[in-house]
């Protein structure tokens, strides 16, 4: 399972989970939420705080109205997130963990403003939405009660305090469906338009298609040894040169991978190779023979077959991603702005 730290890419994927366009659908009652954004959750609700966590005394971290959020939530919420950082950057920085946990702060003052606001309309979810969002993520993790009761154990929470930050979770998920999602539309205009001012975007790349004969060499074999597998190499090439079926050849002599094959690599674009194969590969006419060159791996003989030449996708074959993109921008600015004003209005003290 993984961590609640809900970064823009986070936000991104849930919202994927509706329809926009012509066939746009609403979010209802048991749309608003989908087990995948649940799973997201789950992590950090069985990690909500380190051991290290346990032995400092709590303080405040910051006040939203009438609540307070306490540092030792603060440090639980942001603990997965340093965690996979330490495992990426060894050399983590005091400034790097303050940032996180800053910005760790910041989402969940904007999520007690929701529970807030929940509160304040009546929106609340019901004891069938916790069941449904446990039964998925049990199903999606393949746990049973017991492996789940499990975990919970392990880090000293009870049952019914998961499900109730599950509940939580939800009720932001409802809050932001009530007063951002269900408000957000993507027509075909605003597809088509997005297509043509970002058409690079879906263009694809020059393919070229090429077979090769490798004689494998290493960098420790003697110079004496070299010669032979260089003189090998050569030897192939004039009978390539006299007339001999390079495919043929490639399934007898080759050692690589691609000999069963005839030495067929299949298409590639640039970036794929190795630099002194691809620009060999490159710069050969279609149905031209390279000379024999010399990589990391050994000798090559390289024979360029056919060229996909680059081209843009049709805008029937991105339209459904267009409209994702769109959709996740719309919604990501109406709902800066619907929290820019939340947070106007309220009383927030920030103490960290």
């Amino acid at each position: 399972m993984k961590t609640e730290y809900r970064s823009q890419k986070t936000e991104e994927v849930c919202s994927r989970q509706y329809t926009v366009g012509s066939k746009q659908k609403r979010a209802g009652k048991g749309q608003f939420f989908t087990a995948y954004c649940l799973l997201l959750t789950a992590y950090s609700i069985l990690h909500t705080a380190s051991p290290a966590d346990a032995q400092v005394i709590d303080k405040i971290a910051a006040r939203v109205n009438g609540d307070i959020i306490l540092m030792s939530e603060v440090k639980g919420k942001s603990f997965m997130v340093l965690l996979d950082m330490r495992s990426r950057d060894k050399d983590l920085k005091d400034d790097d963990i303050y940032r996180v946990e800053k910005e760790v702060l910041n989402e969940m003052v904007e999520e007690r403003l929701m529970l807030q606001f929940a509160k304040d309309n009546n929106i609340k979810v019901s004891d069938d939405d916790v069941k449904a969002a446990i039964e998925d993520i049990k199903k999606q993790n393949n746990f049973t009660d017991e492996m789940l009761e499990k975990e919970l154990n392990k880090e000293n929470i009870t049952l019914n305090d998961y499900k109730e930050r599950l509940r939580e979770q939800i009720t932001v998920s409802k809050v932001i469906n009530y007063e951002v999602r269900s408000k957000v539309q993507v027509d075909e205009k605003d597809v088509k338009k997005y297509y043509d001012e970002h058409r690079d975007e879906f263009a694809t790349p020059e393919e070229i298609r090429v077979r090769h004969i490798m004689f494998a060499y290493s960098e420790d074999m003697d110079s004496q040894k070299e010669e032979i597998i260089k003189k090998k190499a050569f030897d192939i090439l004039n009978r390539i040169k006299q007339g001999e079926d390079f495919a043929s050849l490639a399934s007898m002599y080759s050692e690589d991978a691609s000999a069963k094959n005839g030495g067929d690599l299949g298409y590639f674009t640039k970036g794929k190779m190795i630099k002194v194969f691809e620009d060999t590969a490159f710069a050969l006419k279609k149905g031209e023979v390279s000379d024999v060159i010399k990589t990391s791996f050994g000798f090559h003989i390289l024979k360029y077959e056919d060229r996909r030449e680059s081209a843009f996708k049709p805008l029937e074959d991105v339209s459904r991603e267009i409209e994702r993109r769109i959709f996740n921008e719309k919604i990501k600015s109406l709902k800066d702005a619907w929290v820019k004003k939340m947070r106007e209005k309220a009383f927030i003290e920030i103490l960290y």
